[in-house]
């Protein structure tokens, strides 16, 4: 699924109004914990998700899909991660990455996320992880909401920050926005990367002006806003739910145009974006990660992913920065 120059375009002028698009001096905003509304909406959904162990995993409907993301981290994390990085992944949920990190070889792991309950199953997950070769903190904190760097080790320089389908979150307004920039950048190493996964703003206002109402989907998914009239480069909410993995949270589009230029203010300069079917495409003709795809389970007995579970894989782009300064 190639990118024309129309999508770039369209990506563009698909979400307006707001900015004027000059590149600016950064503002520092004081991180409070009352920044933005939908936070604690956030963290208590989060909290609510059951740990449901690796055997009831495997009877997921959407177990492929789940597969498929997770192939798609494994090949984003080999290229990015090296033996004795300082690694913060941001946003860390449950902890899902510690294999991919200890297979990397990093040195050390800080795992950060607005869920409090998800921070001790990532911290028992590590606890329980047999041959971790790395040494890891955890901790609970607003991303977007507060500054964290006081509570990093001291000194700690970071070489890689990944941020895994949470970045959106941050668009609920500019401010938050900049505080996940700030939270993301300040620790991190000249030359060091920014890494993650986030969904194709440019792909759900497709979906959402082709559609007859104010929602689309398919078996899987849903995705509903309250208006298609306005698209503000912040704040623009919707509702996603993903079966047996999202309940209704709420959401924000990412202008993916608008946050490399805020990050550009940072010392981010973007070096790769991908859509996921792309990386699918090319990285399937490399034999060690089209052998992954089955070690994974990423595909069924017919070598292929259901057409609602593929559909929704196309939602998602992946992305990496380097801080030049």
């Amino acid at each position: 699924m190639k990118r024309t120059r129309d999508d770039e375009r369209d990506d563009e002028v698909a979400v307006t109004g707001g900015e004027d698009g000059a590149r600016r001096p950064a503002k520092h905003h004081k991180p409070t914990e009352g920044a933005g509304t939908n936070a604690h909406v956030v963290a208590q959904h989060y909290n609510a998700r059951p740990e449901v162990g690796r055997d009831r995993r495997k009877d997921s409907p959407i177990l492929h899909l789940k597969n498929f993301n997770n192939w798609i981290k494994s090949i984003l994390i080999s290229k990015y991660a090296h033996r004795g990085f300082h690694v913060m992944d941001f946003c860390c949920g449950k902890g899902g990455d510690l294999l991919k990190w200890s297979k990397a070889g990093i040195r050390h792991l800080v795992g950060v996320d607005i869920a409090a309950v998800s921070i001790e199953q990532a911290q028992e997950r590590y606890t329980q992880g047999r041959g971790n070769r790395f040494q890891a903190t955890f901790f609970a904190a607003d991303c977007f909401g507060v500054s964290i760097y006081d509570k990093l080790p001291p000194g700690h320089k970071l070489d890689l920050v990944s941020c895994q389908f949470a970045l959106h979150y941050s668009f609920e307004s500019e401010a938050k926005a900049r505080i996940g920039l700030e939270n993301i950048t300040k620790s991190l190493k000249t030359g060091g990367h920014f890494i993650g996964t986030i969904p194709n703003a440019y792909w759900i206002v497709k979906r959402l002006r082709a559609a007859d109402g104010l929602s689309f989907g398919n078996s899987i998914l849903t995705v509903a806003f309250d208006q298609r009239d306005d698209y503000p480069r912040f704040g623009h909410k919707y509702w996603f739910e993903l079966k047996d993995a999202i309940d209704n949270c709420p959401e924000y589009l990412l202008h993916f145009p608008t946050f490399e230029k805020l990050a550009l203010e940072y010392g981010l300069e973007l070096e790769y974006k991908k859509p996921f079917h792309e990386i699918f495409q090319e990285e399937s003709q490399n034999e060690q990660h089209r052998n992954l795809l089955y070690r994974m389970n990423v595909v069924n007995d017919e070598g292929t992913i259901s057409a609602d579970e593929w559909e929704v894989a196309g939602l998602y782009i992946a992305f990496a920065f380097r801080k030049v300064s």
